[in-house]
């Protein structure tokens, strides 16, 4: 069953060697970058690393940021590691971020930014049942919100 957690002593370094496709490296960080910026940059106040669980195994991670912005959750860096992609685990892991920050009950919206032409990825958000709001940073990125 797949569930998300803190990254912790006993995951950081699992979610240090995942691997995305060779497909996906243009669109995501790499793991390290995205543990020590969470962990060594101001981000560390407002953000945190989560990994992904199926059962024991860690799967995946992804970064929910919790207070970045003022009236609204995101996350950012949705990563399921090569050996364990098209099993539905990152379909999974939404439901279980939005119930995270639905638990957290600060904001009713949950907002991505994703490459426009990073296309499994928005139709995975899309069937999440995010809605195209825009593009932001003039085009870099296009953002999706939901409600929770």
């Amino acid at each position: 069953m797949i569930h998300i957690k803190p990254v912790d002593e006993s995951s950081v370094e699992v979610c240090a060697y995942l691997k995305c496709t060779e497909e996906q490296r243009e669109y995501t960080n790499s793991p390290i970058w995205s543990l020590l910026q969470t962990a060594y940059t101001p981000l560390n106040e407002h953000c945190k690393m989560y990994a992904i669980f199926n059962d024991s195994e860690v799967v995946g991670m992804v970064r929910l940021d919790f207070t970045l912005f003022e009236d609204f959750y995101m996350f950012t860096n949705l990563l399921i590691d090569e050996k364990h992609q098209r099993k539905h685990y990152a379909s999974e892991a939404i439901k279980c971020i939005l119930d995270v920050f639905k638990n957290d009950g600060r904001y009713t919206q949950v907002k991505i930014h994703v490459d426009p032409q990073n296309t499994a990825a928005i139709a995975l958000y899309k069937k999440a049942g995010f809605r195209y709001v825009g593009e932001v940073f003039d085009g870099v990125f296009s953002e999706y919100e939901i409600g929770i």
